[in-house]
């Protein structure tokens, strides 16, 4: 769905890598890569939207919709990152990164072993349910 231009933000690597913010790393920021929501036409943005809805629609459909409802809110600030083929069928990584999300999906010598994370940076572990 990307333009040549769009392409060149976005596919950041021509391998696949692990992930950067997994085990082991919390608390870790790193900065956004890729292509920002903002750059994206109305289809693109509904696509990226709708990867997002994938892994965000994992929690109970009430607080599905919340979250996703604040997900969109932020989508012109949420960027989206590529390392791998474009070719159909072959093992990627890609990063979907905004204010309060991070999504990594990072296969591991192939597409049969996927390694993923889907985290709040702003509220790990439910941080922010702790405080008074």
């Amino acid at each position: 769905m990307l333009d040549a231009k769009q392409q060149k933000q976005t596919v950041l690597g021509a391998k696949p890598k692990n992930l950067v913010l997994g085990p082991g790393q919390d608390g870790k920021t790193i900065p956004p890569a890729g292509i920002k929501g903002a750059a994206l036409n109305e289809a693109q943005r509904a696509t990226l939207l709708e990867l997002i809805g994938a892994w965000v629609h994992i929690l109970p459909q009430d607080a599905a919709v919340s979250r996703l409802a604040e997900l969109k809110a932020k989508l012109d600030d949420t960027y989206f990152a590529w390392y791998g083929p474009t070719t159909n069928g072959s093992a990627v990584y890609y990063r979907v990164q905004g204010p309060t999300l991070v999504i990594e999906y990072a296969p591991q010598g192939g597409t049969n072993h996927i390694h993923t994370i889907i985290r709040d940076p702003s509220n790990d572990y439910g941080a922010q349910l702790t405080k008074s």
